[in-house]
């Protein structure tokens, strides 16, 4: 199973469940994220390897938003999941081109 790295591009599905799909870029990761942070209560924590803090991309003016947190969608090794097929809320690597 591939584990999330800081800086890498996944994509989103929204809590409303519209399927909108979004890029993300991964933000904070169990690996990079600074134990005083979350002590301090400035950086939420993780539940997982696998949940991640995101910047969502999104059209228009605001350009995007922070999710904290996000689990990854359905799929044991996320390969076969899809923005369409993942529950709201989740996440997924990009389908290989």
């Amino acid at each position: 199973m591939q584990q999330p790295t800081l800086g890498r591009i996944v994509h989103y599905r929204g809590k409303q469940g519209r399927l909108a799909p979004r890029a993300a870029i991964v933000t904070g990761t169990i690996d990079s994220l600074d134990p005083s942070g979350i002590e301090a209560g400035d950086v939420p924590a993780l539940d997982s390897p696998e949940h991640v803090h995101l910047w969502v991309f999104t059209p228009g003016t605001s350009g995007g938003f922070a999710e904290f947190n996000v689990p990854p969608g359905d799929g044991s090794d996320h390969t076969d999941s899809t923005v369409g097929t993942i529950p709201p809320g989740t996440w997924c690597w990009p389908p290989r081109v």
